[in-house]
């Protein structure tokens, strides 16, 4: 089958209706013109697959033997300006976007050939989707700068013509990744509010949800959940340090009691010094507590989320390390190990850092079956155990 490159440029945009597409994307010109413009390419059939190197893919086969394969360059990959999604983003919209599990394969790319800089100059990603009946190509377009939800949508929508994704799905992924963004930047409170609306949306019955990420923001709404829980653990360290301050030892109580004793006349005010010292420890205790129950609070929506993480992404290694992290920082640490052990079976890379966790739980185990021995038991355990923790 003959056919020729041919490049669509913004006129052409225009007389097709689709001006729309300027908002879209920051497409650029030849170097004859400064205005930036939206750049698409059509390829021909031996163009396409004549200068990709090297990819790894998230698959999917669509079942009508019509599909898109998607080519995500990973030339700036290294790329974190704040706004720009990372090319690992990219390929994780457009196949979240995927309308029936079927449609489209993406892959991660390195292009031999890159674009003329001067329609370059943007920080996003290049993008080549090359549709598909078998092994005949249909036709191919190449999408310059994409480097947020709203172009990925708009590509799957507009050029590649998947018409029933839902946009409820964009709105799903754009909280996905900006509740990223808040977690890296460590406000964990954000994160989960991001999270929080993300799953909303993934677990509502639209047209098109089966794609989206469920489990994956599940796994990092489980870390915001571990970082808040962190938070509340420095603040509880800081109070019990304080009390630990101010509350009088056995000794000095032993001092002042004799002291009293000798000298009545001194006796009234050494007790209401005492009493006054109690209520303010009281309070001190109540905050302790709270704080307490707050890191706990925090641990079990953590625990909470990433066991159904397991469930969603049954052979994700990383969802059961995970899992294992967080019933070891609520203190079920044989069950933490099992979690451990199935995410080694997924991925034996993991073994030097799941063989330490595996022999740090054990020892802190041991640990606790001393301390129960030894009578501490209930709150006074579990809150020694979280201010002495590491």
């Amino acid at each position: 089958m003959k056919s020729i490159a041919v490049y669509i440029w913004i006129a052409g945009l225009f007389v097709c209706g689709n001006a729309s597409v300027i908002a879209a994307f920051g497409f650029y010109p030849r170097q004859a013109s400064n205005r930036r413009q939206h750049h698409v390419r059509k390829l021909s059939s031996s163009a396409v697959n004549s200068n990709i190197s090297g990819s790894n893919n998230i698959s999917i086969n669509a079942p009508s033997g019509i599909s898109w394969e998607v080519f995500v360059s990973q030339a700036n990959k290294s790329n974190k300006d704040k706004g720009v999604l990372s090319a690992s983003s990219v390929m994780e919209s457009f196949a979240s976007f995927s309308p029936s599990p079927g449609a489209i394969t993406v892959n991660a790319a390195f292009f031999t050939t890159q674009p003329n800089k001067a329609i370059g100059k943007g920080k996003g990603h290049l993008v080549r989707c090359i549709q598909k009946k078998e092994d005949l190509t249909l036709s191919a377009i190449e999408i310059n700068n994409v480097d947020s939800v709203e172009k990925v949508y708009r590509i799957v929508t507009e050029h590649m013509r998947l018409t029933t994704v839902n946009p409820k799905a964009c709105d799903c992924m754009k909280y996905y990744f900006q509740g990223n963004e808040s977690l890296e930047e460590g406000d964990p409170s954000k994160a989960i509010a991001m999270y929080n609306e993300a799953l909303s949306l993934a677990d509502r019955r639209t047209r098109q949800t089966s794609q989206l990420p469920k489990g994956s923001i599940l796994m990092k709404r489980a870390r915001a959940y571990l970082q808040r829980a962190a938070n509340h653990r420095k603040i509880l360290r800081s109070l019990v340090k304080d009390l630990t301050d101010t509350v009088p030892s056995a000794s000095t109580m032993k001092i002042l009691y004799q002291t009293a004793s000798s000298n009545p006349e001194l006796s009234a005010s050494i007790f209401q010094r005492l009493a006054g010292d109690s209520k303010v420890n009281q309070g001190k205790f109540r905050q302790i507590r709270y704080r307490h129950d707050m890191h706990e609070f925090a641990l079990l929506h953590a625990t909470q989320d990433s066991l159904q993480a397991t469930k969603l992404l049954p052979q994700s290694a990383n969802a059961w390390y995970i899992a294992g992290e967080c019933l070891a920082e609520l203190r079920k640490l044989n069950e933490s190990n099992q979690y451990y052990v199935r995410a080694l079976a997924l991925d034996p890379s993991m073994k030097d850092v799941l063989t330490g966790l595996m022999e740090k739980n054990k020892l802190s185990q041991e640990f606790m079956d001393v301390a129960r021995a030894s009578g501490f038991s209930g709150d006074t355990l579990r809150l020694a155990v979280d201010v002495a923790a590491s």
